[in-house]
């Protein structure tokens, strides 16, 4: 059995100008068409490999999605990793999370399509892990963070540490559908310049602060 570091070493070995082909090709058909309707043809077609070369790199259709979906993970994490490890009041994480996540979708708009073809199909391999590592305020990123805030008076004691991680998690995945023109999130967020997309940051943030705030 192959561990997940040797797992896409024949892949990991191309020459990065062939990977970049390959990952292009794969992340445009699962960004359009989602996990299930994905076609294996259509990628090799784009990326000018036969499909035998597809499975030997990652073993299967399935195999290929978690490639991609690892990279998503990774990617998603690297765009708050500063925000979450600077020496930032809890509001002021809030709102550096929310520049991150906007920041990620103008860049990576094709993984963003993917996380939401994923949040709405349910049959997608692995895809309750995903949507896990892929929280943005999850507890293992901001759980001990609320929790010192708690402790130093800065947020209500009343309310869980669950709860607020909860709530927070919602109202900024429907800020970042409302800002990517889902027209999901309740809010027409889509297409604002950078002085009136911090404008609505500030008060989503005013909003979080007159209800968790001690």
């Amino acid at each position: 059995m192959h561990s997940k570091e040797n797992r896409y070493s024949t892949f990991n070995n191309l020459a990065v100008q062939k990977q970049t082909l390959i990952l292009q090709a794969a992340i445009a058909e699962f960004s359009a068409h989602g996990y299930a309707r994905a076609s294996c043809n259509r990628i090799v077609q784009a990326a000018s490999i036969s499909k035998g070369s597809l499975f030997q790199y990652f073993g299967s259709k399935e195999g290929l999605y978690s490639f991609i979906c690892g990279r998503f993970i990774r990617k998603v994490k690297d765009a708050v990793k500063d925000t979450a490890s600077a020496d930032l009041s809890f509001f002021a994480l809030i709102r550096g999370v929310l520049l991150a996540g906007t920041t990620f979708i103008d860049r990576y708009p094709e993984y963003f399509q993917i996380y939401l073809k994923i949040m709405f199909e349910q049959d997608v391999p692995g895809r309750a892990e995903f949507l896990t590592q892929v929280r943005l305020f999850s507890a293992d990123y901001f759980g001990k963070v609320c929790e010192t805030a708690i402790a130093d008076g800065l947020l209500r004691s009343d309310i869980s540490v669950e709860m607020i991680l909860f709530s927070l998690d919602g109202a900024l995945d429907k800020f970042f559908l409302s800002y990517a023109g889902e027209g999901m999130g309740g809010l027409n967020l889509a297409g604002l310049d950078e002085k009136e997309l911090t404008q609505k940051i500030n008060e989503l943030v005013r909003v979080l602060e007159s209800g968790l705030k001690h």
